[in-house]
C-alpha cells in the first residue's frame, strides 16, 4: 500500500510540476503581450485564448490532488467542531469516499464533454487566428480522476489502518 502512495505521491509531484510552468508560462506570455501592446504597438496575437483556455485551467484543476494531500481544501465545521477528536477523525475519513464519488462523477461527466469537444474540432478564433482549445477540456478530467484516485487511496489507507505513502500533512486523531 505504501508503494502506490508512494507512486501516487510522484504523479502529484509531476502533475504540480506541470501547473508551476503553466503558472510561469502565463506570466511569461501576459507580460510580453503587455509589453508588445504598449511598446512596440504589436501584441502577442492569442494571449487570451491561452490563458483562459489552458493555463488557467491547467492550474486550477491539475494540481488538485496536491492540495488534497496538504489538507488544503476548505473544510467547514459547524457541528463537527464540538465532537470528539477520535470521532471527528472517523468523520474526515469517511468523507474521503463521499468526496471521492463527487470528483469521480465530475471526471467521468467532464471525460465525456472532452470527448464531444475533440470530435466537433472546438476552437477559438483571436485576432483572427484560428486556436484549437479541445485538448484543454481534457485537463479537468484529468485533475478530478488523479484527486478521485487520491481520495479513494486516502480511504483504503483508514480502512485497513495501513501506512500511507503519500507523504500528508498531518490529519486529526
Amino acid at each position: 500500500m505504501e508503494m502506490i502512495g508512494r507512486l501516487l505521491a510522484r504523479t502529484i509531484n509531476v502533475t504540480t510540476w506541470v501547473g508551476m510552468i503553466a503558472i510561469l508560462l502565463m506570466m511569461v506570455q501576459i507580460t510580453v503581450d503587455v509589453a508588445g501592446k504598449f511598446l512596440f504597438n504589436t501584441p502577442i496575437p492569442a494571449t487570451i485564448s491561452m490563458v483562459s483556455s489552458y493555463y488557467m485551467v491547467i492550474a486550477a484543476f491539475v494540481p488538485l490532488a496536491l492540495v488534497e494531500t496538504r489538507n488544503g481544501h476548505i473544510t467547514v465545521e459547524v457541528l463537527t467542531e464540538f465532537f470528539p477528536m477520535r470521532t471527528q477523525y472517523h468523520l474526515y475519513s469517511w468523507t474521503y469516499l463521499l468526496s471521492a464519488g463527487v470528483f469521480g462523477a465530475l471526471a467521468y461527466r467532464s471525460w465525456g464533454e472532452a470527448g464531444k469537444a475533440q470530435n466537433s474540432g472546438t476552437f477559438m478564433v483571436e485576432h483572427g487566428i484560428k486556436i484549437i482549445t479541445w485538448p484543454s477540456y481534457y485537463l479537468l478530467p484529468i485533475g478530478a480522476g488523479l484527486m478521485t484516485v487520491v481520495l479513494v487511496y486516502r480511504w483504503l489507507v483508514y480502512v485497513t489502518g495501513a501506512k500511507s505513502g503519500l507523504g500528508e500533512s498531518p490529519t486529526i486523531g
